[in-house]
């Protein structure tokens, strides 16, 4: 399936007066005779054996300049045409000067776009350049310049000599036609031979450039230009991935867009143009508002395309594509019909013969196959591969688009075989995707697709027949595309799974390296430039890959490498914000410089790349926001690896290894659990230690998931789980369910590992202990597993230990690595006017507090004094705070998870922005702060986890509501233990307070409900 887009070119346009200006001027200095002959010469076009145009030339003395009377410039001519020039001898006489056939098929693709000259002063004398391969400079300097001429014929020009004159002319078409053939018919950068030579895009790029910058917006063909420019840029982004280029490409087509009036019969060229190119950035990173702007400039575009029209059946492909997309996305049956509807209309209006014939046929063909896999109808199947083999059969060898329509063919037979099971389709499907990668340079974007392809069709007949050669030929395929430098990285990351998958099945040597490889991409995927949204919603999608390899790196006994990789691959969004903030001190003694700029743009990232002016002032565009942001990423990743180019900064900023690591679990062991369909595990970092490896038999994916699922439906039933309120109190029946799962959890996951660690039965000397969980092991409550329901024979993990939770263990590091304390204060934000319903027990929650911190230096923001505003302002001037009102959580968009304040809502995407360098404490007695998102378990997509982003180093949160009436109780027991000594209150004992504060609610109130308590977690040192 392709996307087309179109140029036009204006018979009055300017854009490359500024170019023909310096040719002029040279060429008058060496061919002075050439120029000052005014003997009139007529050029002739010919199509297909039919004069198209016709046009005199005539020589204006010194101005180098071929003036036409009339030109008619065909923006789309597709097939071969023969350039002829004459001297006109008189009246009614010509004599054939010169005749060439210069170009072959796909004109507009081979020979570039024609340029009309327009100079000062001859506004109604349009001249022709045709820019080729290279630009106008190049042609005329070498096909006119007198070193040239020699080169070309073999001898100097005579003056005088009539004759000569022509030859030179002669010399100039056949310099365009050697430039034809010596890029097979096409500009090298689209070649298939000289793929790795970039100089043509970029140069015509620079032309456009310029001619946009010299051409007023009035000007009429303003326009066109900014349409060919971003077409440009469309196409470097589509070779090379650079994601400035399709931004930009964006914003030309856009202006295009509004320069051109309604009603103009250009301004569907321009609309379908953007379509494409927000179609393009769709695809590379899946904002759904590309999507669906993509489809209405499409749907635009086809609309105001009259019946008959050239251009009609391309842009109703257009449209049939970007319905097909949204399809793929969304799963709306109504736009994979509308899709294969258009596609079909496409066909129909496309005569055979056609050049685009081929495209329609291949795009149609995708649709069908692309609803057979969804509704299983045979007839799709059938009509599908029949449409891609009638693609592939009328595309001329050495087209480039061959190699994607031989992949689309092999795909079609592909699913053909694995429905009926006939091994023809399955060889034929590997000779297809063999040809589409034997078509396809290395350094193509595309190339890891096709081989990604290749490796699959090989992957299912081995599985079929068994044959050791068909995967360890995968094996070669599916490496080679998940390790190209270039390609998307959703495609490269889902090679190396396959990888991953094969090698696992034979034992293959390559095990290992797989896993690294996928390992590496994931960041990829999740890149930077994206919004949080976007990133987290394409970690969303790339599932156990993280768990599955650090399984594997553990069956194979290399548990340093998988403590290593876990740690890389989960929380990618938050490690990532942790880097932008990172010291660079030791830099700056070395490139001070260099130190500065990455501190500049590492700080607009991290507050979403909006300067203030644009933020107070909104001059920007959502658009333009989000073009600045990546703009600013890419200069980030530029800067980095300047820095690392440096002696002794080889590693700035990449993934910690085992012996930093190691350094987080000073004050107590930190444990990994790793959840995989593989195996499950934990893995114990101990300081000065190797990595203790403790297997969990009895501990499997399967089980998790099925006690995750009891879990929420506890939660549920008992009235604790939708409820964004913190309750009046928890509803009956909870207490047996909850004790069953708390039990197995003790059993199977969390009394094998303190048996590894050897921790005794002591409840007056507990020890620390950080539980780094993975997968939906994050939403259940290991920090209160246990036996609670046999009387005296009762035994949990309270007697053992005092618990804690860490994302990531570099967050761990982060934490203990605190600047100097600042001194002690406190701030109170209680029951704002939120409009929620009240909370009642918040007026006594803050006289416990008041009471604790006695003379203590504390601020109180209640009802509606605690606007967001003065809530955040007393953030950064408190290094403590205590949190009680309303908790929402936000399912399809955990950034907007939020504190409900007076006027307003705090979002987690606000909080991680805060930045507060000397936070120590948060005490959030909200509902669901540590909840979190169930498709993005291993990011901590929850309010505690920002928090803890934004600086304080020790939160106190809730896994889900919690009993009004107990919070002021477990609060003043909190501070209680906390402030017992008299001395400034220390963040790193506030693990110990809640401990002990939860023990003691639960021996005072005998008759308290389990869900009553166990929400309450320590996150942090």
């Amino acid at each position: 399936m392709s996307i087309t887009s179109s140029f036009k070119v204006d018979s009055d346009s300017p854009c490359s007066a500024f170019i023909f200006r310096e040719i002029t001027t040279e060429l008058s200095t060496q061919d002075d005779h050439f120029l000052k002959d005014s003997s009139p010469l007529v050029l002739e076009l010919k199509l297909n054996e039919r004069t198209v145009d016709k046009t005199d030339l005539s020589r204006e003395s010194g101005l180098g300049v071929w003036d036409a009377n009339e030109l008619l410039i065909l923006p789309e001519i597709t097939t071969h045409f023969t350039l002829s020039v004459f001297a006109d001898l008189g009246a009614s006489e010509r004599q054939l000067v010169a005749s060439q056939e210069i170009y072959g098929p796909n004109l507009c693709d081979r020979l570039g776009e024609p340029v009309a000259i327009l100079l000062d002063g001859y506004e109604n004398y349009p001249s022709m350049i045709l820019k080729a391969k290279v630009t106008a400079e190049d042609i005329f300097g070498r096909a006119l310049g007198a070193e040239q001429w020699n080169n070309q014929t073999g001898e100097a020009p005579d003056p005088d000599d009539q004759i000569g004159r022509h030859r030179n002319l002669e010399s100039l078409l056949r310099l365009l036609s050697q430039i034809n053939r010596n890029s097979g018919g096409r500009s090298s950068f689209y070649g298939s031979d000289n793929f790795g030579n970039r100089e043509d895009i970029n140069r015509k790029i620079e032309i456009e450039e310029e001619a946009v910058r010299f051409t007023p917006d009035s000007h009429p063909s303003k326009p066109s230009q900014l349409n060919n420019l971003g077409n440009y840029l469309l196409t470097r982004f589509e070779r090379l991935g650079n994601i400035n280029d399709i931004d930009s490409a964006i914003a030309r087509h856009q202006a295009a867009v509004n320069l051109t009036p309604d009603g103009h019969p250009d301004k569907p060229n321009p609309l379908n143009n953007l379509g494409t190119s927000l179609l393009s950035r769709f695809k590379r990173l899946g904002n759904l508002d590309d999507l669906d702007s993509g489809i209405a400039r499409h749907q635009a575009a086809v609309n105001l395309t009259p019946d008959g029209h050239p251009d009609k059946p391309s842009r109703l492909s257009n449209l049939g594509n970007s319905l097909l997309i949204r399809f793929e996305r969304l799963g709306n049956l109504d736009d994979v019909d509308s899709g294969i509807a258009r596609h079909q209309a496409a066909v129909n209006l496309t005569p055979d013969g056609h050049p685009d014939k081929p495209n329609q046929l291949n795009n149609l063909g995708t649709s069908l196959l692309i609803r057979f896999e969804r509704l299983g109808n045979l007839d799709d199947l059938d009509s599908g591969i029949a449409r891609h083999q009638a693609a592939v059969n009328l595309t001329p060898d050495g087209h480039p688009d061959k190699p994607r329509r031989l992949r689309n063919l092999g795909n079609s037979l592909l699913i053909r075989f694995k429905r009926l099971g006939n091994l023809d389709d399955v060889d034929s499907a590997i000779a297809r995707h063999q040809a589409a990668a034997n078509l396809t340079p290395d350094g193509h974007p595309d190339k890891p697709r096709w081989l990604s392809s290749l490796g699959n069709s090989l992957l299912t007949r081995f599985k079929h027949l068994g044959n050791l050669d068909d995967a360890e030929a995968s094996i070669v395929q599916f490496s080679a595309a998940s390790s190209s430098p270039v390609g998307s990285p959703s495609v490269r990351l889902a090679a190396a799974r396959q990888w991953i998958c094969v090698a696992s099945i034979t034992h293959h040597s390559s095990l290992l390296i797989a896993c690294e490889s996928a390992i590496a991409i994931i960041p990829l995927v999740a890149w930077l430039g994206l919004s949080i949204l976007n990133r987290h919603q394409h970690l969303a999608q790339i599932g156990a890959i993280v768990r599955d390899a650090a399984a594997i790196a553990i069956l194979l006994g290399q548990c340093d490498k998988a403590v290593e990789w876990l740690e890389q691959g989960r929380s990618i969004v938050w490690t990532q914000i942790l880097q932008l903030r990172t010291p660079v001190d030791e830099v700056r003694a070395v490139e001070p410089d260099l130190a500065d700029r990455l501190l500049h743009v590492s700080s607009l990232l991290d507050q979403g790349a909006k300067s203030t002016k644009s933020r107070n002032e909104g001059k920007q565009s959502p658009e333009e926001e989000a073009r600045q942001y990546r703009a600013l990423a890419r200069e980030h990743e530029d800067i980095i690896e300047k820095i690392r180019s440096l002696p002794r900064f080889r590693d700035f900023l990449r993934p910690l290894k085992l012996h930093r690591l190691i350094n987080a679990a000073k004050d107590g062991p930190l444990v990994i659990i790793n959840v995989s369909e593989i195996r499950c595990d934990a893995l114990a970092l101990l300081y000065g230690a190797d990595v203790i490896h403790i297997p969990l038999p009895d501990l499997t994916s399967k089980r998790v998931t099925q006690l995750q699922i009891k879990f929420n439906a506890l939660l549920k039933s008992s009235g604790v789980r939708l409820r964004a309120v913190r309750d009046s109190e928890v509803e009956e029946g909870g207490d047996e369910g909850c004790n069953r799962i708390l039990a197995e959890l003790w059993d199977h996951l969390v009394k094998p590992v303190l048996n590894s660690l050897a921790f005794s039965h002591d409840p007056d000397t507990l020890p620390r202990i950080w539980w780094c969980v993975t997968g939906q092991v994050a939403f259940l409550p290991i920090h209160a597993a246990g036996i609670y329901d046999t009387g005296d024979s009762s035994e949990h993990i309270h007697d053992y230990a005092i618990s804690s939770y860490t994302p990531t263990i570099s967050a761990l590091l982060e934490q203990a690595s605190a600047p100097a304390r600042k001194p002690f204060r406190h701030l109170s934000a209680i029951e704002p006017s939120s409009g929620a319903s009240y909370i009642p027990n918040t007026e006594k929650e803050l006289e416990c507090i008041q009471r604790r911190l006695h003379n203590r230096d504390y601020i109180v923001l209640r009802k509606a004094a605690a606007t967001r505003e003065r809530v955040m302002n007393a953030m950064k001037e408190c290094n403590w705070l205590h949190l009680a009102c309303h908790g929402t959580q936000n399912a399809k968009d955990p950034t907007k998870s939020a504190l409900l304040l007076h006027g307003g809502k705090l979002t987690l995407e606000e909080i991680i922005r805060l930045k507060l360098p000397h936070a120590e404490f948060a005490f959030l007695s909200a509902c669901q702060t540590m909840t979190g998102d169930e498709e993005l378990s291993d990011e901590a997509v929850h309010i505690a986890g920002a928090m803890s982003l934004a600086g304080y180093r020790s939160v106190v949160a809730t896994m889900w509501s919690i009993e009004d009436a107990l919070a002021p109780k477990v609060a003043d027991a909190f501070y209680a233990h906390l402030l017992r000594d008299g001395e400034r209150p220390d963040n790193r004992r506030a693990a110990e307070a809640l401990h002990f504060s939860v023990k003691k609610l639960r021996e005072e109130e005998k008759d308290i409900k389990m869900l009553s308590w166990l929400p309450f977690v320590h996150l942090g040192i």
